[in-house]
């Protein structure tokens, strides 16, 4: 609740000393038409503005009372006293604002004819900003600063308050008799509501009730003795709801049981405790930081001892971290990581359909500095990918990074002004357009996996360290020739250090070669040359349909040529030549295999294509990209068979904001042999393919398709009241207002535990969401080609009518012609309250999930909940 009482007291009080001291009437002023008076600040200890009005004023000297009556307002600052009657005991020291009676026609419950009545027009209404409270009578003493409202009513953020008697005893102090509390926006007979006969309320801080009653209708169904509610908006700290359930393997069971405290605006945690009437227990704990445009992240972590699969007791356990900080807008730092005790950890305890699924861990941390002026960037980085399928770890620690961007090799001298302002700048000299960059990158990786043996498995380690320099010296042409031409050079210079080599020899008793390890600096150089020219070619005319003016063909053709030798060779110096026991000569790495092998000559042609429509007049003129298409190929000069690479062709287009349409397709120009199974270094245009236009085959063929449809609704914005939400998250841990306690701390800690069953609230009628994909493998086989098409719905969901909503979501294959994983959710909206079965029939996340609470976020820990699937624990 609102602190509405110790603003009218304050109120009451300036306006009570400025009316006893300046604005007495003569005591025949019985009747004054419509009066409205500013009483500026006095000798009181008013110090701003108080602007009364009323029907009727009247003072009555001898009684030493004063009455506004009449639609009497009181304006203060931001507050405003609305009543039909204020009376003023100058004597008694208080005031009442009160309604006044009046008759009226009302109807019958029945539906009959109306009949007169008495009822109370204009009852006190206090208004401080955008929260009111209403009452029957408003009584305040402003000596003693004590006040009471009697049948007093207000809303707090959704809920509806009512009391009898509202009594203030202290300053931020109230205490209420026989009050109510809803979140049932009907006024007479509410679906449910908690009454107690007894409420102490500090405004903005606690509400303490007892006892505390619940109601659905008029049947009471649950009573605590007392009961503690936090009054504060926003975040605040309570007790996070269990959820009760029995399984055959894990007995009764309470899941989520703990407490979320927010600290401050920058910090908050939550801990929880999953307690197994069989097994045991899980605890769960996590905290959050956020501080504007300085530092972000979250900790999450959970232990247990107890195993699903076994039963055994282990100790296992999961973090969860992130992390980011800017120190300046030069320099930052980012972390994120998952790190788990065992590779089905999250299987057994989480019931997050994507937790489960999830079979690689990432965890990575990098710090970025960079200089602008001088455009050198450097950035170190930790990293570790664990594969849980097949239990290997790669880790890179430290890799540190440093660059220096594309700059300018030699820089022109500056323009010296001359005599003839006319004079035209000189164009720049062909070597003022080299320029160069540089980077250096040291690596130490590691890479921890099982091996197996006859006897035993055994853990194995491979260590690897490298530091890497690269030069790179580019071209760039200050102009076009035959100004359509642009022409660009490169030459890179790569410089790799290790920290241990290999030697290869021959062994003649076992007649196999082995390596022998050098420790020690060695370092490697390797270079390559590229160069590529391209321009652009357009195309226009106008089809005179509807409101098009123009339809634009861009043609971007650009053909490449790269060079690298083959470091192979034994004038290099990188590889041992070695002779097996046969004698053939083998070439063998002695820097681990890393090294390029086999020289290239590549020149390679690709033309990019974009279709683009104009359409519109004047100011409406708008520009869409219709659609583009790729192709591109190149041929291998240094290659001794296929030289010439597959022609790929790509296919972009997104002609509406909800569909899009991607393809791609292969085709080999190479001969293949039906009866060998396999491809022939043989053209298919000398088999007299020419005379037959057959000049290439296709090898591959993907598609993909994107649809949403929707029905028209009111946006978001519009939904919330035209709220604008550009500030969350600005200064602080800032969080949606539609999230209960538990909730929200699920939120927070990326629901790796928990599953999102609920279905999505949303205005419009309907929509849904297509994703075609189509694949076509004919490279390794064109007698059997391999084929792979499915379709995927998601997000389908219907208002069957205004309170029932159905959801579905599946993953059909197509060329199994079944489904691999569907799911369908119901909705049903009663007034008040929510209740959804969330339903998955088949497949790997088979449940049931029954569940009815109440609607209001503050109360969403009202519920019932039921669940089904492979020991209904963690509803699969």
């Amino acid at each position: 609740m609102r602190p509405y009482i110790s603003h009218l007291l304050l109120l009451l009080l300036l306006f009570s000393l400025s009316h006893a001291r300046d604005i007495l009437l003569p005591a025949q002023a019985d009747s004054l038409p419509d009066t409205t008076a500013q009483q500026p600040a006095s000798s009181s200890d008013i110090d701003t503005l108080i602007i009364y009005q009323a029907r009727h004023i009247h003072n009555d000297v001898a009684a030493r009372k004063s009455y506004f009556s009449g639609e009497a307002v009181v304006n203060y600052k931001n507050m405003t006293l609305k009543a039909g009657k204020i009376t003023i005991d100058w004597d008694a020291t208080t005031l009442i604002a009160e309604g006044v009676p009046d008759t009226a026609w009302v109807k019958n419950q029945d539906g009959s004819d109306s009949t007169r009545q008495l009822v109370t027009r204009h009852e006190p209404l206090l208004i401080d900003g955008d929260s009111q409270m209403n009452g029957a009578m408003m009584i305040y003493n402003y000596k003693t600063e004590k006040g009471r409202v009697v049948r007093g009513r207000t809303r707090f953020e959704d809920g509806h308050y009512l009391g009898s008697q509202i009594k203030m005893v202290g300053d931020k102090t109230f205490h209420v008799s026989n009050s109510t509390f809803t979140t049932c926006d009907l006024d007479s007979n509410p679906h449910f509501h908690f009454q107690s006969d007894k409420l102490k309320m500090i405004v903005n801080e606690r509400v303490i009730a007892k006892p505390i009653v619940m109601y659905i209708g008029h049947i009471p169904v649950a009573a605590l003795p007392f009961a503690f509610f936090p009054l504060k908006k926003g975040r605040s700290s309570g007790v996070i709801i269990p959820r009760y359930g029995e399984s055959a393997t894990e007995g009764r069971y309470l899941r989520g049981l703990g407490y979320y405290w927010a600290a401050n605006d920058y910090f908050d945690t939550r801990a929880t405790v999953d307690f197994f009437e069989k097994s045991g227990w899980l605890f769960d704990a996590g905290a959050n930081y956020a501080v504007r445009y300085k530092l972000n992240g979250s900790i999450d972590g959970s232990w247990t001892r107890k195993d699903f699969s076994g039963g055994t007791q282990s100790r296992r356990w999961d973090i969860t971290l992130r992390h980011n900080q800017e120190f300046d807008p030069t320099a930052r730092l980012s972390a994120s990581g998952t790190f788990v005790s065992d590779k089905s950890y999250y299987r057994d305890f989480s019931a997050n359909l994507d937790t489960r699924l999830q079979r690689q861990l990432r965890s990575n941390a990098t710090y970025s500095k960079y200089w602008t002026a001088q455009k050198i960037s450097l950035s170190a980085n930790f990293s570790q990918t664990r594969d849980l399928s097949d239990d290997v770890t790669q880790t890179t620690f430290p890799q540190v990074s440093l660059r220096k961007s594309q700059t300018q090799l030699f820089k022109p001298a500056r323009n010296v002004r001359s005599g003839s302002p006319g004079r035209s700048r000189q164009e720049p000299k062909w070597y003022q357009n080299l320029y160069f960059s540089y980077g250096a990158n040291y690596i130490n990786s590691q890479r921890e996996y099982l091996q197996r043996t006859t006897l035993d498995t055994v853990k194995k380690i491979d260590r690897n360290q490298q530091l890497n320099n690269d030069f790179a010296f580019s071209l760039n042409s200050p102009k076009k020739y035959f100004n359509i031409l642009a022409v660009n050079h490169s030459l890179s210079i790569d410089q790799d250090w290790y920290v241990k080599t290999y030697d290869h020899t021959l062994n003649p008793e076992t007649g196999q070669i082995e390596s022998i390890e050098n420790k020690g600096l060695a370092a490697r150089h390797t270079f390559g040359y590229s160069a590529s020219a391209n321009t652009k070619l357009y195309g226009m005319f106008s089809p005179g349909f509807a409101d098009i003016q123009a339809i634009r063909h861009v043609v971007t053709p650009s053909v490449s040529f790269s060079y690298r030798p083959d470091f192979s060779g034994e004038s290099w110096g990188y590889f041992d030549h070695v002779k097996d026991a046969g004698g053939t000569t083998l070439k063998k790495d002695r820097f681990g295999g890393s090294t390029p092998s086999r020289g290239s000559q590549i020149l390679s042609l690709s033309v990019r294509n974009l279709f683009q429509m104009k359409r519109g007049q004047g100011e409406k003129v708008k520009k869409t990209d219709l659609f583009t298409m790729d192709f591109n190929s190149g041929y291998n000069f240094e290659a001794e068979q296929y030289r010439l690479s597959d022609l790929r062709s790509s296919w972009q287009a997104n002609p509406m904001r909800n569909f899009s349409l991607s393809a791609g397709t292969s085709h080999s120009f190479y001969v293949w042999d039906h009866e060998k199974k396999t491809r022939v270094n043989r053209y298919l245009f000398e088999d007299s393919g020419w005379q037959k236009g057959d000049f290439m085959r296709l090898t591959s063929l993907n598609l993909n398709l994107s649809l949403r449809l929707e029905g028209k609704g009111e946006s978001k914005q519009e939904r919330r009241g035209g709220a604008d939400s550009s500030d969350v998250g600005a200064d602080s841990l800032r969080w949606s207002d539609d999230l209960s306690v538990e909730e929200e701390a699920l939120l927070r800690q990326g629901r790796r535990f928990s599953d999102d069953r609920m279905m999505q609230h949303a205005s419009i009628p309907w929509r849904v969401n297509f994703m075609f994909n189509f694949y076509l493998d004919k490279a390794a086989n064109p007698d059997k080609p391999s084929k792979r098409y499915y379709l995927d719905i998601s997000g389908a969901e219907l208002n069957l009518t205004e309170h029932w909503r159905v959801g579905y979501s599946s993953h059909i294959d197509i060329e199994k012609r079944q489904i691999s994983y569907h799911r369908m959710t119901f909705y049903r909206d009663l007034h008040c309250w929510e209740a959804s079965v969330d339903w998955v029939p088949s497949g790997i996340g088979k449940r049931v999930f029954f569940r009815i609470n109440v609607k209001s976020p503050t109360l969403r820990d009202i519920k019932l909940e039921r669940f089904g699937g492979a020991g209904s624990v963690l509803g699969y």
